[in-house]
């Protein structure tokens, strides 16, 4: 179980957060904007869960899907700097690094029948920093992905993806970091 964090804890992942979301936007970025929006709304839920409010946690997870049209449950643990630039359809069930990108439709999770806990919870993944997922891309069971991994469009990863590599077609065939070039 992971230390519970203060609020000044969660008050600068949010500015990291912001931070990353004014580069990707090129300027300033309002507080109401959904992409911020459905970030803040996750980290006060988990910032709630982890202190002991789980229906309170609940409850502020369903308000964020219900605005945004995101899932990103009060469990998942999502490290600073996570940027989803178009939050309907998202869905991070999982433990993940810092400086994660999640494009629409992008989903990350269990899949039905793998149960082992690799460190995020039974059948969930574990993502490394740096990861940028790609519209409709998946990570589903068990699985680590790598840092600096690129999980492209429309390829969903079902086996451990190593540091640097990408992800691609629907039989997710690895690529090396130099064949990306």
């Amino acid at each position: 179980m992971q230390a519970r964090p203060t609020w000044s804890e969660v008050q600068a992942m949010i500015e990291a957060d912001r931070t990353r979301l004014r580069q990707w936007y090129g300027g300033p970025v309002s507080r109401l904007h959904p992409a911020f929006a459905c970030v803040y709304l996750y980290r006060l839920s988990h910032y709630l869960y982890q202190r002991g409010h789980p229906y309170a946690a609940r409850f502020v997870w369903h308000c964020n899907t219900y605005i945004t049209g995101s899932d990103l449950p009060p469990m998942a643990e999502i490290g600073a700097g996570l940027v989803i630039p178009c939050p309907a359809g998202a869905a991070v069930a999982a433990k993940v690094g810092r400086n994660f990108t999640l494009m629409p439709g992008a989903g990350v999770g269990s899949e039905i029948g793998r149960y082992e806990d690799i460190g995020a919870g039974p059948g969930l993944p574990v993502l490394g920093d740096d990861v940028v997922m790609e519209p409709r891309s998946g990570v589903l069971g068990p699985i680590r992905v790598g840092h600096r991994a690129r999980i492209c469009a429309g390829a969903t990863a079902t086996a451990d993806v190593p540091d640097g590599a990408s992800v691609v077609g629907p039989l997710a065939r690895f690529l090396k970091l130099e064949e990306r070039k």
